[in-house]
């Protein structure tokens, strides 16, 4: 952090400390790629809001799926002049209750850190902010609240429902999704197939898994490299994880609508 011959941190660690480096490093003044979460508190959240405005810093934040090679194919064939429905569906298996990311203080539970991967992602392929989240758990002995339902509502009027379910086997592929445009019909398996399907067939890409992750680095150090914005905007990050912490408000509102304009 006090070193002036490097301008750009890489934070890796645990998620509770994220939103403590992401500030110290905003207010030295360094380029911050942060895995994620950006943060596990709200309170965070707003903070890094208010110093990242009085800065020039570039700030990322994980979320590698937006630059898979199947999601870049796949915004080529949609008509963003029309909303769009998703249903995704996260066969997310078991993690064992005493592991950190469940620890409320280290971790923050899943949904703070792993389901924000698809509410980003959702936001993304519909290329909209979200503004109204709804969602409901299943009532396990274990109370950890990683078996959900969500739905999402954009800006633009797309929807999104995403299903993370905890209590699956790994005989089943993780991530599928579907989305619905104007006639279009897509579909990521995994992100190892893609199928496009309009009035005129069917058009399939296999290939081996990539989520995105080499791609990401390279998108957010060649920023840093020709002085241009970071390839995921401000607005984006905060609206996507303020998303996520209004999933843990409507399940502990029995599924009320939450309304990011009033958080």
């Amino acid at each position: 952090m006090n070193d002036s011959n490097i301008n750009t941190i890489f934070i890796a660690t645990r998620h509770d400390s994220h939103g403590k480096y992401v500030l110290e490093g905003l207010s030295k003044n360094k380029n911050i790629f942060t895995e994620k979460p950006l943060c596990i508190h709200r309170e965070e959240l707003e903070e890094i809001r208010k110093v990242y405005s009085t800065v020039q810093s570039k700030l990322m934040v994980g979320f590698n799926r937006r630059f898979a090679p199947m999601s870049t194919q796949l915004k080529l064939k949609l008509n963003y002049a029309i909303p769009s429905a998703i249903m995704m569906r996260i066969n997310a298996g078991v993690v064992a209750k005493d592991h950190w990311i469940h620890d409320p203080k280290v971790g923050g539970g899943r949904i703070v850190g792993e389901v924000c991967h698809f509410i980003d992602y959702a936001s993304f392929l519909t290329q909209s902010k979200i503004s109204l989240v709804s969602a409901t758990s299943m009532n396990d002995a274990s109370v950890l609240e990683d078996t959900l339902s969500i739905t999402l509502k954009m800006e633009n009027g797309s929807i999104a429902t995403i299903a993370y379910f905890s209590n699956g086997n790994k005989e089943v592929n993780k991530e599928y999704i579907e989305l619905y445009n104007g006639g279009l019909i897509a579909k990521i398996d995994d992100f190892k197939e893609l199928s496009i399907s309009d009035s005129k067939g069917t058009k399939k890409i296999t290939g081996n898994q990539d989520k995105g992750h080499k791609l990401e680095l390279e998108a957010f150090i060649q920023a840093l490299k020709d002085g241009k914005p970071s390839p995921i905007s401000f607005d984006e990050l905060y609206n996507s994880t303020l998303a996520t912490f209004a999933v843990l408000e409507s399940i502990s509102q029995n599924g009320k609508n939450i309304s990011l304009n009033q958080l």
